[in-house]
C-alpha cells in the first residue's frame, strides 16, 4: 500500500508547508509501510475535520502538475474558491466558469480578479 501522503507525484504531508514533488521517491512512497514510515515527512493520518467546501470534491478532475497550488494565494474574487483536497493538495475552483484553474490562471486571478472577464459575465448573468 502506498504512503497516504503520496498523491500524483507529490508529497502532501502536513509536515510540509505546501505539497512538493522534491521530497518524493517512488521506491519509498509506493513501497510498503515499513519503507515510507521512516520518511521524515511521514506522520500518522488523523481524522481532522476540514472546512466544508461548496464544491463536490469527487467531481473535480485534478491533475496535480498543473492544478496544485505551490504556495498560498489570497484571492478576493467572490467566484473563486480555494479547495483543499483530502490528500492535502490545494486547488482553485472558479464558480463563474465551473472548472478548476491552472496554477498560472490562479496567479492571474489573484492579481487581476477585478478585471476578469469571467467574473464580469457571471455578475451580469446573476443580476
Amino acid at each position: 500500500m502506498p504512503c497516504p501522503w503520496y498523491s500524483q507525484g507529490f508529497c502532501t504531508s502536513p509536515k510540509l508547508e505546501i505539497p512538493s514533488d522534491a521530497v518524493t521517491s517512488p521506491e519509498r512512497c509506493l513501497g510498503d509501510e515499513s519503507r515510507y514510515s521512516t520518511c521524515p515527512y511521514y506522520t500518522e493520518p488523523s481524522a481532522k475535520p476540514k472546512k466544508k467546501s461548496s464544491i463536490p470534491k469527487h467531481s473535480l478532475r485534478v491533475y496535480a502538475p498543473i492544478h496544485a497550488l505551490m504556495y498560498e494565494l489570497r484571492i478576493e474574487c467572490p467566484y473563486a474558491e480555494l479547495v483543499t483536497l483530502d490528500n492535502g493538495i490545494k486547488v482553485l475552483y472558479c464558480k463563474a466558469i465551473d472548472r478548476l484553474m491552472t496554477r498560472y490562471e490562479a496567479e492571474l486571478c489573484s492579481k487581476h480578479w477585478k478585471e476578469c472577464p469571467y467574473r464580469e459575465i457571471a455578475s451580469k448573468a446573476s443580476s
